[in-house]
């Protein structure tokens, strides 16, 4: 009889077990399990709808891209430049910054020159120093031409380029052309540091400057009236303008900050702080000269950009041929003619007594600073205290270049560097 009710309760027990297991399968079967998988689901044909909307080429991307996920990448490096990869792009693993260069290569067929016998060293600090040696090690890499999709990307419209304000001129339309067309290039040319707006070193000065005369070439290369005149006034409007470039971008960028510069690798160079005390003395006189200024008088893009103009078309360039003279007196004319009538008739603050003459008397100080600057640069060199490619000393300082004996050779022009 014990034995009996001892297997009656054991059966009983096991009974109990087994239905109090039946009922929690049933509430885990009851609960709702399809959030992670809908949302899987939802993102796949998301992810299908959108690329069948798009290009063979950017099907390759998108699909290498999503078959693996970001954390895939965090320790790959570009095989390019050795900077980090998003991913691979036509073919190969690289960063967005050698993506976006191959596929403007391709589009635009550009064809580039290597003043250095093809040598150069590709990484991540001098990946724009050497287009030809860039590209071809793209093509090494993997690359496709065929991988990039033939339509061109669209320039951003220009409103959003000039803060909703479209001049009904055509030489400033030019103008902010100019500039849209340069602004392509900044992904590429500029290096971002990882910790935005933090206090500039002296490394992170040099770069942004580097950086900032490679986009002002490319900008004077496409203005109609630099390409009419020949080519020792191009090198000396070049190299006239170049310290000036960088201190009216400088404080140009700077116009909603009070207390410091606004590089463009997101740096600031604050003018109090200790670390680069003759940059922060330049700093200082950029926003009580110049920032201040424009902000007070509430300069806007379209004006930024057709000062900016002014400033570069200077008939009293050091070393513009004779031939050239009235062709950049006659440019300059005709902006100034463009400059004031868009300030006087179509600004919202035309109302505001001598604002254009008071514009105009931003060109004097920024002068007079990109002449210190340029001294600054100037004694960096000397004691070693900062790396000065050669593009910035054949710009800045063209005596001390390696090259500088002969000005009018087009081999030694700071265009062909960047062909």
């Amino acid at each position: 009889m014990a034995v009996n009710r001892r297997v009656q309760f054991v059966g009983e027990v096991c009974k109990r077990q087994v239905s109090d297991g039946q009922e929690r399968c049933y509430s885990r079967a009851k609960r709702p399990r399809h959030s992670s998988c809908e949302s899987t689901t939802t993102a796949k044909k998301k992810t299908m709808t959108e690329t069948d909307e798009m290009s063979p080429g950017d099907k390759e991307e998108v699909s290498t891209s999503t078959s693996q996920s970001p954390q895939s990448f965090e320790n790959v490096f570009c095989s390019i430049c050795g900077d980090k990869a998003t991913g691979k792009h036509y073919g190969a693993l690289s960063c967005d910054g050698c993506k976006g260069f191959f596929r403007r290569t391709i589009r635009k067929h550009h064809s580039y020159v290597c003043r250095f016998g093809e040598k150069c060293q590709v990484d991540k600090a001098k990946r724009n120093s050497c287009r030809r040696c860039r590209f071809d090690l793209c093509l090494r890499k993997g690359m496709r031409r065929d991988a990039v999709q033939t339509e061109r990307d669209r320039i951003r419209p220009l409103n959003s380029i000039i803060n909703g304000i479209i001049p009904d001129d055509p030489l400033l339309d030019t103008l902010i052309r100019a500039e849209a067309s340069t602004r392509e290039l900044r992904t590429t040319v500029i290096t971002k540091t990882a910790e935005a707006r933090k206090q500039a070193t002296t490394v992170d000065v040099t770069d942004s400057m580097n950086q900032q005369l490679t986009l002002m070439v490319e900008w004077a290369k496409v203005l109609e009236g630099f390409k009419r005149v020949d080519n020792a006034t191009q090198v000396a409007l070049l190299r006239h303008f170049s310290a000036q470039h960088l201190v009216m971008c400088a404080a140009f960028r700077s116009i909603h900050l009070s207390d410091a510069v606004w590089l463009t690798n997101e740096t600031c160079l604050h003018k109090d702080s200790p670390k680069i005390p003759d940059m922060n003395r330049v700093a200082e006189r950029i926003i009580d000269q110049v920032t201040n200024p424009m902000r007070q008088l509430h300069m806007n893009e379209i004006e930024y950009i057709a000062l900016k103009a002014i400033a570069f078309f200077d008939p009293l360039a050091k070393g513009i041929s004779s031939e050239s003279y009235s062709d950049v007196e006659e440019m300059r004319q005709r902006i100034l003619e463009s400059f004031e009538r868009h300030v006087r008739f179509v600004s919202p603050y035309r109302d505001m007594p001598l604002r254009f003459a008071n514009l105009l008397l931003l060109l004097p100080p920024m002068l007079a600073i990109s002449r210190d600057l340029v001294e600054d640069v100037q004694l960096a060199k000397l004691f070693g205290l900062a790396s000065i490619d050669n593009l910035m000393l054949e710009l800045m300082l063209p005596n001390e270049g390696k090259h500088s004996s002969s000005s009018d050779n087009k081999s030694t022009s700071p265009l062909t560097c960047h062909q």
